[in-house]
């Protein structure tokens, strides 16, 4: 299940806390205290480093792992942000990839889900908002 504005579940919160702690200096979530990271996940104001430490982690793993930057393409990471598990999608994609070269075909391109697209369609409504 997730939770608040973020829809982050508590293993997403768990997982980005050594990042989220690294850069922006707040004490980093345990798991043996739920209560505080449900407080993390429900409150706006702390919720949204974790959420920008998900959205860089999807995009280092297609940079490091896939070969691709998506960094510039809000489409391609709120789709990631919205399937989850950013890392097996880029090696599957980087399997995919290293097979397609070895037939002598071109590389697939990461690609958005409908969500994804719907952020890059809308995308001068968001930013006007934001």
């Amino acid at each position: 299940q997730t939770f608040g504005i973020g829809q982050l579940n508590p293993l997403t919160a768990l997982q980005m806390s050594d990042l989220v702690a690294r850069v922006s200096g707040l004490p980093k979530l345990d798991h043996r205290d739920p209560q505080a990271v449900y407080k993390t996940i429900m409150d706006p104001d702390s919720t949204l480093p974790y959420v920008a430490a998900t959205l860089k982690k999807a995009i280092d793993s297609y940079s490091s792992i896939a070969g691709f930057d998506i960094s510039g393409n809000p489409g391609l990471t709120a789709t990631l942000y919205n399937v989850g598990d950013p890392e097996g999608r880029a090696r599957a994609l980087r399997a995919e990839n290293d097979r397609l070269a070895t037939q002598g075909q071109p590389p697939r391109l990461p690609e958005e889900n409908y969500y994804g697209w719907l952020v890059n369609d809308r995308l001068a409504d968001l930013e006007t908002l934001f």
